[in-house]
């Protein structure tokens, strides 16, 4: 036994990573490859003394072993204190395997509390003899272990917004948090509209419950902010998790934005403040690797650094992919309840399976169904983690993992076969109210295409690698397929998605998907003939034009940069500074894709310039008048922006303005609905509607006008109870429509009397049990029927009541429904503000705006039958 251990002195006479790696001995693979050692080079030359660096690697590029490269050429050359970082505790245990068994690199994990960390490898990092890889949580905490840490390599961060915004998100969830969530509701019932009001305490399981966003107005949160501290404060203390967040914002609500939606409320800043993190700030480099470095600046946003040096993907990895995917659509020919049967022979084909779903709802549900129909075993995400190797040599297994479209590697022969079952999920309420009220999608297509094309290349990890990606469910196709959707995939990508689509497209059984999912996986003639094909069309789609949203896309560019410095600007109440930045956003927000986001920032610049009134400038009183009407004159589908704005009125004509926006809103959602890729669906809601209307059934006739309000934007409603009206639709909150239809048969058929006064109560039922309503909203109710003709008095009983014919409304149905063709023909995908300015300029050009209907009810009153 030797007394004292021999020190260990690790040679530095090396310039390179890799020269570096040269000499390792204990490596399994030949390496770095050309491109990547490429990126090396470059990190050398332009980011070696970079603060913070960001190098784009696609995914399956192999960007693991880059970053443990870099990171162990600093460890060992300038003896600094290396941090790699994944997303998850899988990704973790995976990137050590791999330094370790693989690259010969030594890495210690560090996982779960402090507490469990073992001496001897805390030791090894605090002396930079080994890299440290852990997760984004054991760094972004109150006091993590890696707080003197000189580099920090962040994997996967184009994924990582949700695991840093988390540090400042107060997230208050109706189901966990009640109380909590009741008594916050309460406090600012006072300055909600009634339709806010109804979201926020009715917990319906509606389709417009679920989808309704919006936003608490900052300068009412501002006045509310000690009374919510004081509310809280007494309650966050019951959960570690809520108390952890709000302790990192409760000091700077000022800064901060309130969201609502009909199940949670959330508050944060709008980009995360990671400089006020010491244990991030104070590194000596800040490492980002990502799928896609994006051209909006996307990066900047999600890491809270307004500079980031760039080091894009090398020139000849930019339109390739890795490996081989030979993508299968069914419901481009098929409905989701006749491919179930799909999913079981494509299983069979192949031992094991990988299916992705959005949440654990659909893992439940799906779990189901393989255990009454597949003899398979079950792999969801806890036992992937804890034995990953059972499922690689399983003869018969389907892993089901819920919002986990990064993170799991199944290179090699571990898995060839990818469901895709639902679009990722992982949307925050302010990406959803800067997307569907302010339509400003533009800014984060890039994050969901990023996570799509994260989720495909689950397992085609290298150029050897193959896999058959069936992709499940209408809202997914459309994603990956729509025009102008697929063009802004890499070439090789679109290209195999056209081939999958348009190979999938008009079958009359599976038997073709099987055969050509045999092709792939023997390597046939076949599939020689489909390769030939998929590189006949990257070689087209990589000499083609860029589309006209780069041009959105480099503008966002240019004012990351600066909202990352109005978030630290207002984050420590220098306001000035603050109002500064956004005039340089605002300046560059140029094109109608960016009205909706325009509008935003004068509304946050109003915002902070009040704060600058309230701190005593009596000057700054009009400055925000004026950035609050130049929001309000954009922003077209939120009402509030003008509301809040002191002693401005609004008219009611202004309302029914407003409502334009919200059925444009809307009728884009039942497009989406119905599809895009085909018409056949909207087509067959026509027929029906139109034949429903036709009826001399009154109860047909009924179903017709209620679907009919539907399809073109209204909220519509119907009741079964006694004496109650007919259907009716609201414009929105301040306008309805309400009904009394009256389909009278015969030769003698007579409006009757009884029938008007039963109509003459709906605004009163209305009133009383739609709560969406505002206090002083206009409710207009019509007759429609089928005569002119009408019993004694009528006339007299009739005075406020709008009387149509039916014939009448069936035509004004056909007009509105051919409008709805050109709106189907034009629309391009959801939150496109250039869209709905086009939608608004078709609806109000074939006169079929709620205006015009209005106009359209108003003709004739009952009271004119006599005259």
């Amino acid at each position: 036994m030797t007394l004292f251990n021999k020190i260990k002195v690790d040679s530095t006479n090396f310039k390179t990573p890799q020269e570096m790696y040269q000499d390792n001995r204990k490596k399994t693979i030949n390496g770095p490859l050309d491109y990547q050692s490429k990126m090396i080079d470059a990190y050398m030359k332009k980011g070696l003394h970079a603060k913070d660096v960001a190098l784009e690697l696609p995914t399956g590029a192999g960007k693991t072993l880059i970053g443990l490269l870099i990171g162990e050429f600093r460890r060992r050359k300038l003896k600094e204190k290396v941090v790699f970082v994944c997303p998850n505790n899988q990704l973790v245990n995976q990137v050590v395997d791999k330094a370790n068994n693989t690259y010969g690199i030594k890495a210690y994990g560090f996982t779960g509390p402090l507490r469990d960390y073992s001496q001897t490898s805390k030791a090894a990092y605090n002396r930079a003899e080994v890299i440290a890889v852990t997760n984004y949580s054991s760094l972004f905490i109150k006091e993590p272990f890696f707080s003197d840490a000189d580099v920090i390599i962040f994997d996967d961060a184009h994924g990582a917004e949700n695991y840093i915004a988390s540090h400042w998100s107060l997230e208050i969830n109706r189901e966990e948090h009640k109380e909590l969530f009741d008594t916050l509701v309460e406090c600012i019932r006072s300055d909600l509209d009634y339709t806010q009001l109804s979201y926020l305490k009715n917990n319906e399981d509606t389709i417009a419950a679920i989808s309704w966003i919006d936003k608490f107005p900052n300068l009412k949160f501002h006045s509310k902010r000690q009374e919510i501290i004081d509310i809280i404060e007494a309650r966050a203390n019951k959960d570690n998790k809520l108390i952890y967040a709000w302790n990192n914002i409760k000091e700077h609500l000022n800064s901060c934005n309130l969201y609502l939606s009909s199940g949670r409320l959330l508050i944060r800043p709008y980009i995360p403040p990671t400089m006020t993190h010491e244990p991030f700030r104070q590194a000596t480099q800040r490492i980002y690797m990502s799928a896609t470095l994006g051209e909006s600046g996307e990066l900047e946003r999600t890491i809270g650094v307004s500079n980031i040096t760039r080091l894009p993907i090398v020139d000849e990895w930019k339109q390739k992919s890795i490996g081989r995917r030979y993508f299968v659509f069914p419901d481009a020919s098929f409905k989701p309840q006749e491919y179930k049967e799909l999913f079981i022979e494509m299983n069979k084909k192949l031992p094991r399976s990988l299916l992705l779903v959005q949440d654990n709802k659909s893992v439940k549900s799906l779990s189901k169904f393989v255990q009454e129909n597949m003899s398979s075993e079950i792999f969801t995400i806890e036992k992937i983690e804890q034995d990953f190797s059972s499922f690689v040599n399983s003869d018969d297994a389907i892993a089901i993992l819920a919002n986990r479209y990064d993170g799991i590697d199944m290179e090699g022969d571990k898995c060839h076969l990818l469901f895709i079952n639902q679009l990722p999920n992982g949307t925050g309420l302010q990406e959803k109210f800067l997307s569907s009220k302010l339509a400003a999608s533009v800014l984060f297509e890039e994050r969901v295409r990023t996570k799509l094309i994260q989720a495909i290349g689950r397992c085609t990890r290298s150029n050897t690698d193959y896999a058959v990606v069936c992709i499940m469910g209408e809202d997914l196709l459309k994603t990956l397929t729509a025009r102008k959707k697929i063009e802004k995939f890499p070439s090789e990508l679109r290209a195999e998605l056209e081939f999958g689509y348009t190979y999938s497209e008009g079958l009359k059984s599976f038997e073709d998907i099987l055969l050509a999912m045999d092709a792939l996986l023997n390597k046939t003639d076949e599939w020689d003939n489909a390769e030939e094909q998929i590189l006949a069309l990257r070689e087209s789609y990589i000499v083609e034009a860029h589309s006209d949203k780069q041009v959105s896309n480099e503008l966002l560019n240019e004012c990351a940069k600066f909202e990352v410095k109005f978030q630290y600007a207002i984050w420590k109440e220098d306001y000035e500074s603050a109002l500064n930045n956004i005039d340089q956003i605002i300046s560059k927000l140029n094109g109608k894709a960016l009205i909706g986001y325009k509008s935003f920032w004068n509304y946050m610049g109003g915002y902070v310039a009040y704060l600058i009134y309230q701190n005593g400038n009596e000057s700054y009183y009009q400055i925000m008048k004026d950035y609050l009407d130049k929001a309000a004159s954009n922003a077209l589908n939120v009402s509030w922006f003008k509301k809040i704005i002191p002693n401005k009125e609004e008219s009611k004509e202004n309302a029914v303005d407003i409502g334009l926006m919200d059925v444009v809103e809307r009728i884009e959602e039942e497009i989406y609905r119905d599809g895009v890729k085909s018409s056949v669906k909207f087509e067959k809601r026509v027929e029906k509607i139109l034949t429903l209307l036709k009826s001399d059934d009154g109860n047909k006739f009924e179903e017709g006008h209620q679907e009919l309000g539907e399809l073109l934007g209204y909220i519509v409603g119907n009741s079964d109870e006694h004496s109650s009206p007919d259907p009716w639709w609201l414009i929105n909150g301040d306008y309805c429509l309400v009904s009394e239809d009256k389909i009278y048969k015969g030769e003698n058929k007579k409006i009757l009397t009884k029938h008007v006064r039963q109509a003459l109560t709906h605004e009163k039922w209305i009133r009383d049990n739609v709560q969406m309503l505002n206090r002083e909203a206009t409710i207009e109710t019509v007759f429609i029927t089928t005569t002119k003709e009408f019993e004694e008095n009528v006339d007299v009983f009739g005075e406020e009541i709008y009387l149509v014919l039916q014939e009448d409304f069936v035509d004004w149905a056909q007009s509105a429904l051919e409008t709805f063709r050109k709106l189907r023909r034009s629309f391009s995908e959801r939150g496109d503000m250039i869209w709905r300015l086009g939608a608004m300029k078709i609806l109000e050009d074939n006169r079929m705006t709620p205006a015009d209907f209005l106009k359209f009810i108003r003709q004739f009153k009952l009271k004119d039958l006599g005259k």
